[in-house]
């Protein structure tokens, strides 16, 4: 959810590029099953939307293998939507819920409902001849303006705010499509989210917290969570199958979770920490509460395999673009990694294994 670039150079001083740390394991003659069939590796630049990244592919990954349509969906359509909802909320709560380009999952399909959406084609939201997307000017201009009228006590937008913010918008981002033509026929965004993307209410966002009643759906308290939706609790164990099932039926997994660990090596392709006796749950809500781990990025999961000794490694998909990156924007995953790391999973319902969607009453 924070700028990438940032900290991208920020791992670069610290670390060569595909530097080994001594007691991480790296993936060596990893034989990937079950790859997914997805959309090019993408770059969200100097923007902190890796949440509309990463559940884009996933759908785009989805239409694929129900359709056969390979679609690039506009990031920015959703963003910008997004953006107003944030503005809404953060007016009507006195000011106390989170206010930034961040999100979850759940914005999107939000948006797509509501709204509905475009192809990248018809909007980019890069103003000009703009190479990547920068949103460092846009998100302090919204910040002072929705600040100024939470400061002025306003618990709404009137016609007359709404009209400012889409100002704004327009501004950074390109002003939004009513009609296109895509493909020789003619649609708005909401026509085009029914007729060729239609997914609907088809997901589910999956966590596994041991403080919290199992296959039941609770508000997570997370800042990025400001919409207050639910979450489906499982066990590690279910979280796991949900993805190993996933991949075997041909379903992709949205992934959320800590990229800031040292075993965090973007531009080597791996995420891996030392293998110990852990005791996930206990020390995975501990690093949850604490916030030793992090909530701050989405990958989309798109493969599973082993290495030459046996070991489990995910193969996810990122939207850092492919510079530096030896896997060209992908990386692979170990799987204690996974265990420890993983805050929030979002699949399609159809993927679940049959005995969790009986636990889940699905």
């Amino acid at each position: 959810m924070r700028i990438v670039i940032f900290l991208l150079s920020f791992l670069l001083i610290q670390r060569p590029v595909n530097a080994q740390l001594p007691g991480y394991p790296v993936p060596e003659k990893v034989k990937l099953r079950d790859s997914i069939d997805c959309t090019n590796v993408k770059d969200q630049g100097l923007s902190p939307t890796c949440w509309v990244f990463g559940t884009n592919s996933v759908m785009e990954s989805d239409l694929i293998r129900l359709t056969g349509t390979r679609l690039n969906i506009s990031e920015m359509f959703v963003a910008r939507y997004a953006y107003i909802d944030k503005a809404q909320q953060f007016l009507a709560s006195g000011g106390t819920t989170y206010f930034e380009g961040g999100g979850q999952f759940h914005d999107v399909i939000r948006v797509i409902r509501q709204h509905g959406i475009v192809p990248e084609e018809v909007y980019s939201g890069r103003q000009g001849e703009k190479f990547t997307h920068d949103h460092r000017l846009l998100d302090t201009a919204m910040k002072k303006l929705v600040h100024g009228w939470w400061r002025s006590g306003k618990k709404s937008m009137t016609d007359r705010d709404k009209a400012e913010i889409n100002d704004t918008l327009d501004k950074f981002l390109g002003k939004l499509p009513i009609q296109f033509n895509w493909r020789g026929k003619q649609y708005t965004p909401l026509s085009f989210a029914r007729e060729q993307v239609n997914l609907g209410d088809d997901y589910a966002e999956l966590v596994s917290f041991s403080d919290k009643p199992l296959y039941r759906q609770f508000v997570l308290a997370d800042k990025y969570n400001w919409a207050n939706d639910s979450f489906w609790n499982i066990s590690l164990a279910d979280m796991q199958e949900v993805v190993d099932t996933a991949l075997a039926k041909g379903w992709s997994v949205g992934w959320e979770g800590d990229v800031t660990e040292p075993g965090f090596n973007y531009y080597g392709g791996y995420a891996s920490i030392p293998d110990s006796a852990f005791q996930f749950d206990q020390q995975r809500l501990e690093n949850y509460k604490t916030e030793v781990t992090e909530r701050d990025h989405m990958l989309h999961l798109t493969a599973v395999g082993t290495d030459a000794g046996g070991k489990k490694w995910y193969y996810l998909k990122n939207s850092w673009g492919t510079w530096l990156s030896r896997y060209k924007g992908f990386l692979y995953m170990e799987e204690n990694y996974f265990r420890m790391k993983t805050v929030i999973l979002f699949v399609n319902k159809r993927a679940l294994p049959a005995s969790l969607r009986k636990k889940m009453k699905l």
